[in-house]
């Protein structure tokens, strides 16, 4: 869908939007304002990540924005959707999949507001991109504080390390591409004119991202560690269990097994207390076992 998004009266340039464009609209775009061939194959390309461009006459940023709608996705791809920015001489053209809701609040302020310059407009659009990531981030924090207090009082769910996995390649997709984003706003330092300090603002918006997502990143790490190490205690403490048992039953076992051989000669058999005596020994046997654990501390 082609379409000319209105702007403050007052504004040197126009802004044209292109959602989810095809090969027909994409040609008529370039035609119009004379775009670059590379430009043109930004546009169409769907898996780049955010970057910055300077082509002859024009300047080219492509941004990555969190998509709510894929909220259970895991990769760059499945998470966030592209917003490309060209910058070209009386006009601002924008090429995304879909409606956001980031992009749609900056059309409305564009056209409220007064009169903007291109590069306020692209910054705008940069600030929207990047404050996307920050309901994500949030939500991943209350599910991971969620997920450490299940796990230290051992309501643990079944699925529990699939979960902080799950949340740490969240994490690692949200960093990586805030990262990206830092060093693609980087070259606009010397390009766009930032006599407001939007560049600034945004810049710094994204680091303070960045820096949450690898605190998150870090956490889901060290509670997926644990997880881990509780499991493999909680295995070792069946195992102390198992083996105590089988070290009271074995000499048991024992007994029973040698008084259950059906020799004819068993002096034992013919004693009027060989019965009971046996039942001595074994519980002597048992409580002995008993009190050495008990002294070694292994009952505990």
């Amino acid at each position: 869908m082609l379409r000319d998004l209105p702007l403050p009266d007052g504004s040197s340039f126009t802004w044209v939007d292109l959602v989810d464009p095809n090969t027909a609209e994409m040609a008529e775009v370039a035609t119009r304002y004379g775009l670059h061939p590379a430009a043109v194959r930004d546009f169409l390309n769907q898996p780049h990540l955010p970057k910055f461009e300077r082509l002859p006459g024009q300047q080219l940023l492509i941004l990555r924005a969190y998509d709510e709608v894929a909220k259970r996705g895991d990769t760059i791809q499945a998470m966030t959707r592209r917003l490309v920015v060209l910058m070209t001489e009386g006009a601002i053209i924008t090429v995304h999949r879909r409606e956001q809701p980031f992009f749609t609040e900056a059309a409305r302020q564009a056209a409220e507001g007064s009169a903007l310059r291109p590069e306020q407009l692209a910054l705008a659009l940069c600030a929207g991109a990047v404050k996307s990531f920050d309901e994500p981030l949030k939500e991943s924090e209350e599910k991971l504080d969620q997920l450490e207090s299940a796990l230290f009082s051992r309501k643990i769910p079944h699925m529990s390390i699939k979960q902080i996995y799950g949340l740490k390649r969240r994490c690692a997709v949200i960093k990586r591409t805030l990262g990206r984003t830092m060093a693609a706003l980087s070259p606009l330092k010397d390009q766009a004119r930032d006599d407001q300090g939007l560049l600034a603002d945004v810049v710094e918006e994204a680091d303070r991202l960045h820096t949450w997502a690898d605190e998150l990143l870090e956490s889901a790490t060290h509670l997926m560690n644990l997880e881990i190490n509780l499991a493999s205690q909680r295995t070792n403490e069946v195992m102390r269990v198992l083996t105590i048992f089988s070290a009271f039953f074995l000499p048991l076992t024992f007994l029973a097994g040698v008084y259950g051989m059906n020799f004819k000669r068993m002096p034992e058999l013919d004693h009027p207390l060989g019965y009971p005596l046996v039942w001595v020994a074994m519980a002597g046997t048992a409580l002995g076992i008993w009190v050495w654990f008990r002294r070694k501390g292994w009952l505990k």
